[in-house]
């Protein structure tokens, strides 16, 4: 089973994971506007804990390996935290749609180079 971590800024939605998805690994909370210095900071506690699941072994010592992301917060850290996290095959960035989560299908740079 994926190990779930959850980035929160701004607005909590671990209660909503927790309803839809079960209890995740570990949570980055900050459920206040941020500003942005506080970017760096908040970045280096993600990236821990997205390591710290992905190099953890899951209950009863069998894992996939794999990590779900779901993130809520300012667009610009988001987008910070996919440029560090995104050359990582067995993270998987989950969508909040239609009253459940869904992976968010990966898309390589040479995908977006092929013509349509």
């Amino acid at each position: 089973m994926a190990k779930i971590v959850v980035i929160e800024i701004g607005k909590s939605v671990v209660g909503a994971v927790i309803k839809h998805l079960g209890r995740p690994y570990a949570v980055v909370s900050y459920p206040r506007e941020v500003h942005i210095s506080e970017f760096k900071k908040i970045l280096k506690e993600a990236y821990q804990k997205i390591n710290d699941a992905i190099s953890s072994p899951g209950e009863g010592g069998s894992d996939d390996g794999e990590v779900w992301l779901i993130l809520s917060g300012p667009l610009a850290l988001v987008f910070q935290l996919g440029q560090i996290v995104g050359e990582m095959s067995n993270v998987k960035v989950l969508q909040y749609y239609n009253g459940e989560y869904h992976i968010v299908p990966s898309i390589s740079r040479d995908e977006l180079r092929d013509k349509v």
